[in-house]
């Protein structure tokens, strides 16, 4: 048997495929290389406008450090901006040159490849801690793209977290010039972008897992093995494309995105169908896989094409015009003008440099109408105008379609769908979306396929779990022989003559619907009792919500925060069962909610009622809404990855079910896996046709969570897997080798991974798991596990190699955050102090409680909780304020140990308090150069110097952590 090779060989094969392919190796060592190979490249980049200014492809040592000064010391966002900047350079003889960092043209590009660059201290200052690197693909001299290769068999997660580790640590200077980093074991190979150092809150920020890619061919199949992808993703034509093209530096956050496969075949096939063929077509993209930075791609390349005289972006309900625009807008402030008004778009229309304009379908169909803007509207009638249609599967789009085509004579109309129109789903009209694309007997109208079965598979949507609640008995009707597993079938009830409508509206029934739904609200969107996610209830019509309503309003013993929202007249776009009374329910709806957010809505403010229901079940910095009542509306077009559960009590069927599906499965963090559906109504038969039709025919069930009892299963495979590693949790803690440990998280991983599943059913109960592995046992479990992710993050601290460092322990998954200081203190003052024995019994609970704990700042503060109860709890005065004394305990052990620290480095406490304060204030204002000016009048001699600084830096960061914590 071949023995599997090395992760150095795979480097060095890597290496030589890139050679065959044109990139010239070039031995780098260190940063010192880095640079003076970047200012050879650069010049021979430059080498034109060089020769004219100054008669030679060179430059002088004043002038590459004024090149220094522009790239060095930027943030990874800001780099990529300069990066594609033309820049002008001041030359020694007072001529000006424009100077180009990258250009779209792969045949002046110099390509060059690098192996095991090693950036430390003592060439490039900002390094924390020494990293060698190992592949690294050099784009006129400056590193572009990092590649990162483990072993066969290893996760490829590791090389992504190591990236995350070498971007906090050492991917300095011109290192923050990459663009995109490639992980591979051999046989798994993934893309994604480099990100900016912070976010735009100013919290530390690292690569995503969710924003990692496969890189596939055009028809989607998947390009997993490394040289496979190397000879296709790595050429020099398609790299410079990505990089030139396929990039979107988004200026609202800021980040970089590079956009995935599909979405650059989508963009490449729909401008060949129109600048080649001069036809029309639709592109056919699962719905949540990020439609709009295809359009936004294809829109602005469109834009910026001179043969192009107008690039519209139409969409057809105001609902989605908003969502649309903030996102265009986030790529580019200000790079749309969305119309308000059919004036207003001809306005635009008169403004020829309003190359792009945003509006809705019924708006161009009003001007077109509108006598008054003939002539303006004429002007464009034989003008290159393209037509971008998003949700293009609309019905109202067909009955406008005609007049628009009409119009404008020498136009061209890509449309976006998640859900095309099929004959299966047709509607009144009879046609289908292939039908209004239309470009010819011998052209498929379909652009480009992406559906739901590879957007899974790809892990940029989630599957959906979904759970049949049975809500109708047989008690309700008075018949006999009745099947009562088959009451709640359509086809049954109408088979034996029962009328099922009837029984889905029976109060008792709402009644039961609803106090099942608030009983386990928290179980599906508050994932191990974390406030993280939001749900939508779509009821069958306004006066089914309204009884819903009320009811829950009168019975929310938890304080839930719920609203409502619906049309409340009747438009061609809803038919939400609007009758008199649906405005005056509304507006107390509005006033509800009003009361609750403290905002001031009514009727004549409905719009900006609906935006903020919109922000909040997106919870960004708001109170969020936990449970929004609605009948169609949020059902379509609402992008929210806070939302990870559709309720539903009312029927629906092919693309509006989808649609509402897809709410669901916005990939968000590790606690969100999947997409939550509870129904309240037997819609098997209709998900699963609509499921099989929009993925191709595939399998309903690979979309799907599988049952209860198949996790339940798994869940006690794992657990044997995991006794064999470790019988007790006693044992775990003999586990000294890391590669042991590692085994240990791995098994423990998966059983937390089920786990979470197994909550998330409605069903669950820990009794149905007690014999498996109880809860208890899971908890202490769970302590090891947490014991050995705060051991690596020590480890990290003091830059030694760890086997752990890199592994995914999703501790998100596995803290619930229950158990915090406040609650310990509460705990505390609520012991009966005048009692000794009592109290001996309430402190052991205490102590208990505390080292159960899984709160990561909590933990930071275990030892300092457990010594304040064992030393100094006991002799206070019963009345005395627990937290004040607490608070002075915490005081003197922060004094006690800068003075413990201080004595052992020969330091005074005064200069080490001074940092501490500094560092407490804010924690980017202390650097390895500050703390050497501060001790240097010390004369220490260097490895001394430098000893103290990285002990500093680490005590320092330790103080922080244990000192400021609050662990609530």
């Amino acid at each position: 048997m071949p023995r599997a090779q090395s992760e150095y060989e795979v480097e060095d094969i890597f290496i030589d495929k890139l050679t065959t392919m044109g990139y010239d190796y070039v031995q780098l060592n260190n940063y010192d290389d880095v640079i003076k190979n970047f200012r050879i490249q650069l010049c021979k980049l430059n080498e034109k406008v060089l020769k004219e200014a100054k008669g030679e492809a060179k430059l002088s040592d004043a002038e590459f450090d004024k090149v220094m000064l522009r790239l060095d010391g930027h943030t990874v966002y800001e780099s990529a901006k300069i990066l594609r900047e033309q820049w002008v350079l001041e030359l020694d003889n007072g001529k000006s040159v424009y100077l180009e960092f990258i250009t779209d043209d792969s045949t002046r590009n110099i390509f060059q490849v690098a192996h095991q660059i090693t950036m430390d201290k003592a060439h490039m200052k900002d390094v924390v801690y020494k990293n060698r690197y190992d592949v690294t693909l050099l784009i006129n001299g400056l590193p572009l793209v990092q590649v990162e290769l483990k072993r066969p068999g290893v996760e490829i997660n590791e090389a992504v977290n190591q990236i995350n580790r070498y971007r906090r640590f050492s991917f300095k200077g011109l290192f923050r010039y990459i663009q995109i980093f490639v992980v591979s074991n051999s046989t798994q190979t993934k893309y994604f972008a480099n990100v900016n150092e912070r976010d735009v809150d100013g919290e530390e920020q690292n690569v995503l897992k969710s924003l990692v890619f496969y890189w596939t061919d055009s028809v989607n199949k998947r390009i997993n093995r490394l040289m496979e992808f190397t000879s296709d993703f790595l050429t020099k034509f398609n790299i410079t494309e990505m990089l030139t093209k396929f990039m979107i530096i988004k200026k609202t956050e800021p980040t970089l995105i590079v956009l995935r496969p599909y979405q650059i075949y989508s963009v490449k096939r729909s401008i060949d169908r129109i600048m080649l063929s001069n036809m029309n077509g639709f592109n056919f993209a699962c719905t949540g896989s990020g439609k709009t930075i295809s359009s936004y791609m294809l829109a602005t390349t469109l834009r910026d094409d001179r043969r192009i005289d107008k690039v519209f972006f139409l969409i057809d309900r105001k609902d989605l015009d908003d969502q649309t625009v903030d996102e265009y807008n986030s790529f580019d402030p200000g790079c749309v003008d969305a119309t308000d008004s059919t004036k207003e778009l001809v306005k635009m229309l008169e403004d020829s440099s309003k190359k792009m304009i945003i509006t809705t379908i019924q708006k161009m169909a009003n001007a077109l109408k509108n006598k008054r803007y003939t002539d303006i509207m004429d002007t464009y009638k034989t003008k290159k105008c393209i037509f971008i249609i998003d949700e293009c599967h609309r019905s109202q789009f067909g009955k406008m379609h005609a007049d628009i085509k009409k119009h404008f004579q020498n136009a061209n109309y890509i449309g976006f769908t998640g859900t095309p129109i099929f004959k299966e789903n047709k509607g009144a009209t009879g046609r289908t979306t292939a039908d209004v694309f239309y470009s010819g007997d011998k052209v498929d109208s379909c652009i480009h396929k992406y559906m739901i079965k590879e957007a899974i598979a790809d892990g940029n949507v989630l599957r959906f779990s979904v759970e049949y609640m049975r809500s109708i008995s047989a008690k309700q009707i008075q018949k006999e022989g009745l099947d009562p597993t088959k009451i709640d079938d359509p086809e049954y009830c109408k088979q034996h003559h029962i009328n099922i409508d009837e029984l889905y509206h029976d109060p008792q029934r709402i009644a039961f619907v609803a106090d099942d739904i608030l009983k386990n609200l928290d179980r599906h969107t508050h994932p191990e009792g974390k406030d993280v996610y939001t749900a939508i209830f779509a009821t069958d019509k306004i006066n089914t919500l309204m009884e819903y309503y009320h009811y829950m309003k009168n019975h929310n013993p938890d304080g839930k925060k719920i609203a409502a929202i619906f049309t409340f007249t009747a438009n061609e776009d809803l038919d939400e069962g609007q009758d008199k009374y649906s405005r005056q329910y509304l507006e107390e709806c509005m006033q509800d909610y009003n009361e609750v957010f403290g905002t001031s809505f009514d009727i004549d403010t409905f719009d900006g009622y609906r935006k903020d229901i919109a922000k909040r079940l997106k919870q960004k910095d708001l109170p969020q809404v936990d449970l929004l009542l609605v009948v169609d509306m949020f059902l379509t077009g609402f992008d929210s990855k806070a939302t990870n559960t559709l309720i539903l009590d009312k029927n629906l069927v092919w693309h509006n079910l989808v649609q509402a599906y897809s709410r669901t499965n916005r990939v968000s963090k590790v606690t969100k896996q999947f997409g939550q559906i509870i129904t309240y109504r037997n819609i098997k038969k209709a998900q699963d046709d609509a499921l099989k039709l929009f993925s191709g025919d595939g399998d309903p069930n690979e979309y799907l969570l599988e049952s209860y009892e198949y996790y339940l299963s798994e869940y006690r495979k794992q657990c044997e897997d995991l006794r064999q590693i470790t019988p007790t949790p006693d044992d775990a803690g003999e586990l000294i080798d890391e590669n042991q440990q590692r085994d240990y998280v791995f098994a423990f991983r998966k059983i937390a991974h089920t786990l979470a599943v197994l909550k998330t059913f409605s069903k669950f109960d820990w009794d149905d798991i007690d014999a498996i592995l109880d809860e208890q046992n899971y908890a202490d479990y769970k302590g090891w596990y947490l014991t050995f992710y705060d051991e690596m993050k020590k480890s990290e601290k003091t830059g030694k190699e760890s086997i752990l460092a890199d592994i995914d322990f999703n501790i998100e998954l596995v803290r619930t955050d229950k158990i915090n200081v406040v609650y310990i203190l509460n705990l505390l003052k609520d012991i009966n102090r005048n009692n000794k024995e009592e109290m001996e019994k309430s402190i052991d609970l205490v102590l208990r409680e505390i080292e159960r704990s899984d709160n990561e700042k909590m933990r930071y503060k275990q030892d300092i909780m457990k010594s304040f109860i064992t030393t100094r709890f006991f002799d206070l005065d019963p009345d005395e304020d627990i937290e004040v004394a607490f608070e002075q305990y915490e005081r003197e052990m922060l004094e006690s140990s800068i003075k413990n620290f201080a004595e052992d480095h020969g330091i005074s406490a005064e200069l080490v308090s001074d940092l501490l304060n500094k560092y407490f204030t804010d924690e980017n204002s202390i650097s390895r150069e500050m703390i050497r000016n501060q001790i240097k009048s010390l004369n220490l001699g260097l490895l001394k110097t430098t000893k103290i600084i990285n002990d500093l830096q680490i005590f320092i960061e330790d103080m922080f952590d244990k000192f400021t914590a609050e662990g609530n």
